[in-house]
């Protein structure tokens, strides 16, 4: 493979700016440019090695530096690679970059070098995805998460389910070769209560996928309740800023508005609604109707009730209709003389929206909420390649208990477990295809 080069820190000006090289000649290109202080020559520097010195174009230095030798196969790429840090102007390390080209290195792709360490055997392919879910990463759980599936954690539960379907597929093959044994794994019952195990396992996984989305794209979050509960204030409080307009007139909110909002490790993707109410405006009776669209795309429900008129049979009723999610209730206007708040079985946070610190502790309620997926220590599916792959497999064993239920031939159910490995195996890279090598890399920075 060709030697590449990529500036790997953020295209902005900087204390300090890496550029990579890595390939079969990396470590020359880089002799070409550069000058240690000492005696040693790059060329001779051992891995895990650092130097200080300078970058010269023909006889002219350009910056002072300090360079880094990885030898193979003990780098990131799994070739030998150089990192020189250079002072962090966009300039300087454009023009690094440049001389570094004009030595032979050549532009590195997106995602080229955790693609190298992919097909060097340094990684799995849940592994190179992990790479970017740590970049990222914007809280503490979804660090966590995206660090279990960098370590391999994933990568084991994948194999852990393989390995129990290629068991089975070793006793169909020696049942094919010597037709007058019969494995006792092949044994309907057993094979059926083994197929249903690992359904079961795949069907977890597929379900956990839920919480690898809330992590990577952020909750998303619908506030609803009645007209005047103080749905836009709350919306107004939670974005630090006049997202909503508040009047005293009910059904003010006609569409549904979105912002992102950051609270403690969560990120939440809140949509303002209309007042829910029967009504006979047909403007308003648009809102309502995207309301509840909006709600059935949530993760998350903030019901606002209006705490001085307490809950009422309309609340209860639109709370019905929100069974299924996990829910809060906003008791709203405690400023005001209120009821006490309702018994409910569900999280409940009095408030006052017009307290710019009342919300100074909702991060309880949603690590109460959430905090049990996305804490977890075990892995969760991350993306949607891998969550596709997932259902892909756990089609295939569900098809696979159907046709042992028909009684069909166990050359066909047999069928049906390759598949599932297949699915397996392409969702760690052990099969897989250009185009879906193409289709996760190309996602990645440059650089990275």
């Amino acid at each position: 493979m060709s030697t590449i080069a990529a500036i790997s820190t953020p295209n902005a000006v900087g204390g300090i700016a890496m550029i990579r090289i890595s390939g079969e000649n990396a470590v020359t290109v880089a002799d070409a440019v550069f000058r240690p202080a000492g005696d040693i020559k790059t060329t001779q520097m051992r891995g895990y090695s650092c130097a200080y010195g300078h970058i010269y174009d023909a006889d002219e230095p350009v910056d002072d530096v300090v360079l880094t030798v990885f030898r193979a196969p003990h780098s990131f790429t799994g070739e030998d690679t150089v990192e020189i840090t250079c002072h962090g102007g966009l300039y300087i390390s454009k023009r690094i970059l440049s001389l570094l080209f004009q030595h032979g290195a050549e532009q590195a792709a997106a995602g080229e070098f955790t693609e190298r360490a992919f097909l060097n055997g340094k990684m799995t392919l849940s592994q190179a995805e992990a790479v970017m879910s740590i970049i990222q990463a914007d809280g503490e759980a979804a660090l966590r998460q995206a660090n279990l599936a960098k370590e391999g954690k994933l990568s084991k539960l994948m194999t852990a389910v393989s390995e129990e379907l290629i068991d089975l597929m070793s006793a169909f093959a020696y049942w094919l070769d010597d037709a007058e044994e019969f494995p006792e794994e092949l044994e309907r019952s057993t094979l059926h209560e083994s197929l249903l195990k690992i359904q079961k396992q795949l069907e977890n996984m597929a379900e956990n996928y839920q919480n690898g989305r809330v992590l990577r794209e952020g909750i998303r979050t619908v506030l609803l309740g009645r007209p005047n509960a103080g749905k836009s204030s709350i919306m107004n409080l939670l974005c630090g800023m006049q997202r909503s307009i508040v009047t005293e007139i009910a059904g003010t909110t006609r569409d549904v508005i979105t912002e992102q909002v950051k609270i403690s490790d969560f990120t939440l993707l809140l949509s303002d609604t209309a007042g829910l109410r029967e009504t006979g405006n047909a403007i308003e009776t648009i809102g309502i109707s995207q309301a509840y669209e909006t709600l059935e795309q949530s993760d998350l429900v903030l019901y606002v009730i209006d705490a001085s008129i307490g809950i009422t049979e309309e609340d209860q009723k639109i709370l019905k209709e929100c069974a299924g999610r996990k829910l809060a209730i906003l008791w709203n206007k405690t400023d005001l003389d209120c009821a006490a708040p309702p018994q409910l079985g569900l999280p409940v946070y009095p408030l006052s929206a017009h307290d710019e610190n009342a919300l100074s502790d909702f991060g309880e309620i949603l690590h109460q909420l959430f905090a049990e997926g996305c804490y977890s220590n075990q892995p969760v599916i991350m993306n949607e390649r891998q969550y596709h792959l997932i259902l892909r497999a756990n089609t295939a064993i569900f098809r696979a208990t159907e046709l042992l239920a028909a009684m069909q031939e166990l050359d066909l159910i047999y069928a049906e477990i390759e598949e599932a490995v297949r699915a397996l195996r392409e969702l760690d890279g052990l099969d897989y295809t250009e185009d879906v090598i193409q289709g996760v890399f190309s996602k990645f920075c440059v650089g990275k």
